[in-house]
């Protein structure tokens, strides 16, 4: 869905495509350090863990963005 958003992006409004495509991006990027992963009671644990890095940059591939 975001590869076919992009592409609707790039096609029918180029001008705005990159601000659009990066704001959706960083959207991505906030909600995966929103909250630590793992530790106990907010403490240890990481602030973004393996699987939501690997979605944030499946995300930014999809929009044609560098991850």
């Amino acid at each position: 869905m975001l590869q076919q958003a992009s592409q609707l992006l790039d096609a029918k409004a180029p001008q705005d495509a990159l601000a659009v495509k990066t704001w959706m991006r960083e959207i991505g990027q906030r909600v995966a350090e929103a909250a630590p992963e793992g530790g106990w009671m907010g403490f240890g644990g990481v602030q973004v863990s393996e699987d939501e890095k690997a979605t944030v940059s499946e995300i930014a591939r999809a929009l044609n963005l560098p991850t």
